[in-house]
C-alpha cells in the first residue's frame, strides 16, 4: 500500500509556448477553455471549424489542448484529421499536440513522422516539440532511445531545459536506472539548468525504494543546502526509506525536523510509520503513533487501521485487531475486503477457522467480492485442521464465482496432502497440477521438503532430477533443503557432492547453503573441510554475518578453544589465528553497523543476562580465546573500541 509512485511530472502547457503572428492577438483575451466533458469539447471544436470566416488555428489548438488534458488522445487524433478537409493549415503547436497524442498512445513511429512533416512545412521545431518526443520515449519505457536523441540535439546546439531533464530523470527512475538518474541530476549545472524540487524528490523517492537510503539522505542534505524548500512528499519518501531499512533513529530525526520547519505530517506520513512499526513487530510504538495521529485531529483511514490490525495479527493478538476493526466501523469507515482478509488470515493462523468463516459470510452479506487471498487463507486454515470436505466446498464456490486457484492455492493443497496422505498420492496430485499449470519452485520445495522430513531422501533427489530433466533449473532453496536433509542424515559427503554440482547447474550456492554444510561438518569435528568451505565463502563474498553464520563461528571458536589452545602451549595453527581475526573483525563491523554492541567487558556482561543465547556464549568464547594471549601477542590490543 505504500509502494505506489507519488510523483507526477507537471504537464507543460504546450499551447502557450509559441510566438504567434499579430493578426491572432484579437483572441489573446481568451482564457484556456474549460469543458465539463469531452463531448462539450467536441461540440466546441465542430462549431469552430464551421465558423465563417474561419477562426485562427490558435483557437482550435486551445480546444484540442483541452481534449488532450482530459486524456482523450484518440479523440484529438480523430478531430485533427478533419482540419485538412476543412482547409485549415496546422501550426507547429497543432502538430506538437498531435505528437503528444501519438506518444501517449505508444505510437512513437507516427510521432517521429510528424517531426518530418514539421520540417517539410518549413517550421523550425523547438525544445517544446523535442521535449514532447523525449517524454514520449520515457513514458513508453524507451529511455535508452531518449538519451541518444538528446545527445544529437545537444550536438546541434539546442539548449536543454527543466522539462527535458525532468522527463529523463522520471523515465530513468521508473526504468530502475536510479544511479543514472542521480548522475544526470548532478550534471545539470553543466547545462546551466537548476534542478527543482520535483526532480530531487523523484530521485530521492527512487533511491529509498531501492533501499539506498544513505544516498537519499546525502541528496536531501544537498537540497537543503541549496535553499530549496522541501515539502511533505519528500519527507514521506525519506521516512518510508529509513523505516524500510530499520533506521528508526533517523526516521524520528526527520519527523522532528519536518515539524520544526512547519511542515505538517499528513495521513500518509502516519501510515508509513504505523505500517513499518507493525511489520517490525513494534506494536506498542505503532499504537503510540496512532494515538498521536488522533490527538492531532488527523482522521485515520482504512489503510491506517489495516496496518495496525495486521500488526496485531502478526503478534497473534487477533482479538485486539477485531476490536480495532469494530472501532473503525463505529467511526463511519466502511471496511473493504483487505480489512477482512487481515482478520480472516489472523484467525486462520491461530486455528480459529470458524471465526474466520463468520467474517467470510459477512463479506458476502456486504456485497464485497472475496479475492484469491481470502480463499487461500481459509483453505490453508481448513487444510491444517484436516477439514478437507469444507475445503472442497470452498473450492467449488470459488470456481462458481469465477475465481481460479492460483499457484499459492495449489501449494497449500500439496503441502496438506504431503503431510496427511501417503507420498504416492501427493505425487499423483503433483502430476495433475503440472499438467494444468507450470509449477513454481515453491511447489517443488514443498514436495522436496516434505520428503526430506519423512526421510525419503531418494524420492527428494528424484524430484530434483525431474526438474533438471525437464529443463527447469531448481533454485538455491531447493538444493539447500536437500543438502540440509543429507547433513542431518549424516551424509556430509553427499551434501558436498551436491554442493559441487550447483555451480555446474547455473545455481551458485548462497550463504545459507554454506552455513548448513559448515555447521554439519563442525558438529562432526571435520574442521579442515569446514575451514576450506569458510574460505570459499569469503572468496565468493558470502560472509553476511547472519544469525546462522554467528552460530557456525561460535562452533568453530569453541572447537578451537577446546582442542587447540592452552595456557601453557601455543601450538596454534596460523590458519586458525587468521580465521579468528577475520571473525573478530567481521562481527565487530557488523554489530557496529547495527549500533547495538561494542566489544568490551560491558557487552559480555550484558550478554550474560541471556544465558540461553548462543550469542552470549559466542562472546564469552571469543573473549576467553583472546585473553589466552596468542591473538593478543600477534595482533595487539584491539579489545576496546
Amino acid at each position: 500500500m505504500l509502494n505506489g509512485s507519488r510523483y507526477v511530472l507537471p504537464r507543460t502547457h504546450l499551447l502557450f509556448c509559441f510566438p504567434f503572428p499579430s493578426h491572432v492577438r484579437l483572441f489573446g483575451h481568451l482564457h484556456p477553455p474549460k469543458f465539463d466533458t469531452v463531448d462539450d469539447a467536441v461540440l466546441s471544436f465542430n462549431r469552430l471549424v464551421r465558423t465563417q470566416p474561419p477562426p485562427p488555428i490558435f483557437a482550435i489548438d486551445r480546444v484540442l489542448g483541452a481534449i488532450v488534458r482530459m486524456g482523450h488522445y484518440p479523440t484529438a487524433i480523430s478531430l485533427f484529421s478533419q482540419l485538412h478537409f476543412r482547409g485549415f493549415t496546422p501550426s507547429i503547436a497543432t502538430l506538437t499536440i498531435l505528437i503528444n497524442c501519438y506518444c501517449h498512445h505508444s505510437h512513437m513511429s507516427f510521432a517521429f513522422s510528424l517531426l518530418g512533416t514539421i520540417l517539410k512545412m518549413g517550421y523550425q521545431p523547438n525544445m517544446v516539440t523535442f521535449n514532447t518526443l523525449i517524454n514520449g520515449f520515457c513514458i513508453n519505457g524507451l529511455v535508452s532511445k531518449a538519451l541518444p536523441f538528446l545527445h544529437d540535439l545537444m550536438a546541434k546546439g539546442y539548449l536543454l531545459d527543466e522539462f527535458t531533464f525532468g522527463s529523463l530523470i522520471n523515465g530513468l527512475c521508473k526504468n530502475g536506472q536510479t544511479r543514472d538518474a542521480l548522475h544526470l541530476l548532478q550534471k545539470m549545472d553543466q547545462y546551466f539548468v537548476r534542478p527543482n524540487l520535483v526532480m530531487y524528490s523523484t530521485v530521492i523517492d527512487a533511491l529509498c525504494k531501492e533501499r539506498l537510503v544513505a544516498d537519499a539522505l546525502v541528496l536531501f542534505s544537498r537540497v537543503s543546502s541549496q535553499g530549496i524548500l522541501v515539502d511533505v512528499v519528500t519527507y514521506n519518501s525519506l521516512i518510508h526509506g529509513c523505516c524500510s531499512v530499520g533506521q528508526w533513529r533517523e526516521a524520528t530525526r526527520l519527523l522532528t525536523l519536518m515539524v520544526q520547519e512547519n511542515i505538517d505530517p499528513d495521513d500518509y506520513t502516519f501510515n508509513i510509520l504505523v505500517d513499518a512499526l507493525c511489520k517490525e513487530g513494534r506494536i506498542i510504538e505503532a499504537q503510540g503513533v496512532f494515538a498521536v495521529m488522533m490527538k492531532r485531529g488527523e482522521k485515520p483511514d482504512v489503510v491506517t487501521y489495516n496496518a495496525l490490525m495486521e500488526g496485531y495479527c502478526l503478534s497473534n493478538n487477533v482479538s485486539e485487531a477485531k476490536e480495532l476493526f469494530n472501532m473503525m466501523v463505529k467511526r463511519g469507515l466502511e471496511p473493504d475486503v483487505f480489512n477482512y482478509n487481515v482478520l480472516i488470515n489472523g484467525y486462520c493462523k491461530i486455528d480459529l477457522v470458524d471465526e474466520a468463516m463468520v467474517l467470510f459470510k459477512e463479506i458476502r452479506l456486504k456485497n464485497l467480492v472475496p479475492n484469491i487471498a481470502t480463499y487461500n487463507s481459509l483453505i490453508d486454515g481448513l487444510c491444517k485442521l484436516g477439514r478437507m470436505s469444507c475445503v472442497r466446498e470452498l473450492v467449488d464456490e470459488m470456481r462458481d464465482r469465477g475465481q481460479s486457484p492460483d499457484i499459492v492455492t495449489y501449494n497449500i493443497f500439496l503441502d496438506a496432502f504431503c503431510k496427511t496422505q501417503p507420498y504416492d498420492k501427493a505425487i499423483s496430485l503433483f502430476r495433475q497440477i503440472v499438467q494444468g499449470i507450470w509449477p513454481d519452485f515453491c511447489m517443488y520445495d514443498v514436495i522436496v521438503d516434505n520428503f526430506c522430513k519423512d526421510e525419503k531422501l531418494k524420492i527428494a533427489e528424484e524430484t530434483l532430477q525431474h526438474l533438471l530433466k525437464h529443463g527447469c533449473h531448481p533454485n538455491v532453496q531447493t538444493y539447500t533443503i536437500i543438502i540440509n536433509a543429507l547433513c542431518k542424515d549424516g551424509s556430509s559427503d553427499g551434501a558436498m557432492t551436491l554442493l559441487s554440482k550447483m555451480d555446474d547447474n547455473d545455481c551458485p550456492p548462497d550463504a545459507v547453503t554454506f552455513e548448513t554444510i559448515i555447521g554439519a561438518l563442525l558438529e562432526r569435528n571435520e574442521t579442515d573441510k569446514a575451514e576450506k568451505l569458510r574460505m570459499e565463502m569469503i572468496e565468493r563474498g558470502l560472509i553476511t554475518w547472519s544469525l546462522g553464520l554467528l552460530k557456525i563461528q561460535y562452533l568453530a571458536l569453541w572447537t578451537f578453544a577446546r582442542d587447540r589452545v592452552s595456557l601453557e602451549k601455543e601450538e596454534v595453527h596460523i590458519a586458525y589465528i587468521r580465521a579468528i581475526k577475520d571473525i573478530y573483525e567481521g562481527v565487530i563491523a557488523s554489530l557496529r553497523t547495527l549500533e547495538r554492541f561494542s566489544f568490551n567487558y560491558r557487552t559480555v556482561s550484558r550478554a550474560n543476562h541471556e544465558p540461553q543465547s548462543f550469542l552470549a556464549q559466542f562472546w564469552m568464547c571469543l573473549l576467553t580465546i583472546y585473553n589466552m594471549g596468542t591473538i593478543r601477542q600477534k595482533y595487539g590490543n584491539t579489545r576496546k573500541f
